[in-house]
């Protein structure tokens, strides 16, 4: 398997090459264009001074007879006609001609293009006069040679079929050379850049894989380096926040077990002790045993039912019967319930209920939501204590609150109130009864109806929740 690095690497040098070879095509390309162009003025440039050449002969002779029986007059007539080499200023004969080959000159520029061969002229009928053999049918640059405004023959010239000339052919082999030796630099330069680059590139993404690693062995304490502000740097934050998350999520866990081996095991110890004294004689059968086993089985079964509908809701499995619930009445009926109860610790209960609240929700886990909101009221209010409980609602919302006079809970202490098992050291203890589960369980109600749960101060001096569900 390739790493990282080698298919950056292998991207780059690919990439490049690819680039390089278009430009060397097109540079190759548009050399031998411009070479071809070039080639062309030359031949249009010995066609133009042709035509006056000829003409003036022509007019001298009254027709073509002297060329056709004197061929050197036409060789002739081209060499003074040949293109001559750029005008540098100088005198022709300090002119420094560059030399062709070792001992050699130049040849002149017509003949390196061939024109004397390529060249011929017809006459008005254009039947052959002179210069290159011509084919009928055959497409020829041809210019017309007029006497008097009229035309007494063509001068034309003969394509090159055998490509460039050679000394243009080796221009452009020098350039291609050239080019070459170009590419290879590049790429040498651009592995060294490449590898530099992509050693820089897969650094982050190979720490971040041994911090996965890490992960997956189950060592939540590992952290990603953040070293760039990227798409890496921010995966680097996010399997950080996921770290973190697992961590969290593994000290909840071990602690869920251990307050769930303490609950029972305290339900269970006195069941034991009972069952021992009952054994050993130490006492007896009657009301009193019987009434005490029970409200341990009790605690027992009610412990069991709020386990159970947790792990039915962590796992999507919290089944709701779905039907239209008349909520003001529900929650009148569940506040009255729990009046005797709350007046018996001089608690004062107070209903603020807007009637006709229609819902569609589970009347069970609504049930099950009131009574734990209640219990818990029941629990850990301060006796001669004051709890409100409220109902409304708007066009989309429905809002249940339940607000109570004390004691208050600081802000941090708010942030875990819905934690499983969580219990506020002081008023709120585990002496005061309950296993810490009541308002975890109606998070999961509230979230499972599409609703939110939240604590906050009241105006009381106490502990408020704010319930929202859907209208």
């Amino acid at each position: 398997m390739r790493s990282l690095l080698s298919k950056i690497l292998l991207s780059l040098v690919i990439s490049v090459v690819i680039a390089l070879l278009v430009v060397v095509l097109i540079t190759r390309i548009s050399l031998s264009r411009g070479m071809v162009h070039f080639i062309e003025q030359q031949e249009a440039g010995q066609l133009e001074k042709l035509v006056p050449e000829l003409a003036e002969l022509y007019r001298q002779q009254g027709d073509w007879g002297l060329l056709r029986v004197n061929p050197r007059r036409w060789g002739r007539l081209i060499r003074l006609t040949r293109p001559s080499l750029p005008n540098t200023g100088e005198a022709p004969e300090r002119r420094r001609r560059p030399e062709f080959s070792a001992g050699a000159r130049r040849p002149p520029l017509s003949d390196r293009l061939n024109l004397p061969r390529r060249l011929f002229l017809l006459d008005a009928q254009k039947a052959r006069v002179a210069g290159a053999v011509t084919s009928a049918g055959e497409n020829y640059r041809m210019e017309p040679v007029e006497v008097r405004g009229k035309i007494v023959g063509w001068v034309g010239i003969v394509p090159a079929r055998v490509g460039l000339p050679w000394d243009a052919q080796r221009f452009l082999n020098k350039q291609a050379r050239s080019l070459i030796i170009s590419l290879v630099i590049a790429l040498v330069l651009v592995a060294v850049v490449g590898f530099l680059l992509a050693r820089h590139l897969s650094r982050p993404v190979i720490d971040l894989a041994n911090v996965v690693a890490a992960l997956t062995r189950g060592e939540y304490a590992e952290r990603a380096v953040i070293r760039t502000g990227d798409e890496i740097g921010a995966l680097c934050r996010d399997v950080n926040r996921l770290a973190q998350t697992l961590e969290k999520n593994q000290t909840a866990r071990r602690r869920w077990m251990a307050d769930i081996a303490h609950e029972l095991r305290t339900p269970v110890a006195i069941l034991k002790g009972e069952i021992e004294a009952l054994e050993d004689g130490v006492r007896s059968v009657n009301a009193q045993t019987t009434t005490s086993l029970r409200e341990e089985v009790d605690h027992l079964a009610r412990l069991v039912d709020d386990l159970q509908t947790l792990a039915l809701s962590d796992a999507g499995a919290l089944n709701l019967q779905m039907e239209s619930v008349n909520l003001s009445v529900l929650t009148r009926q569940s506040g009255e319930a729990y009046r005797a109860r709350l007046a018996a610790r001089g608690i004062e209960l107070r209903l603020h209920i807007v009637e006709g609240i229609m819902l569609n929700a589970d009347p069970q886990r609504l049930k099950q939501l009131l009574h734990n909101l209640l219990e818990n009221s029941c629990r850990y209010v301060d006796q001669g204590g004051r709890v409100s409980l409220s109902l409304a609602a708007n066009d989309r919302t429905v809002v249940l609150s339940l607000d109570d006079s004390g004691p208050g809970l600081e802000v941090e202490q708010m942030e875990h109130l819905f934690e499983r098992f969580y219990r506020v050291e002081g008023s709120r203890s585990r002496s005061t009864g309950g296993s810490g589960l009541g308002l975890a369980i109606c998070r999961n109600i509230v979230e499972t109806h599409q609703g939110n749960i939240r604590a906050e101060h009241t105006s009381m001096g106490g502990l408020g929740i704010r319930i929202e569900l859907p209208g």
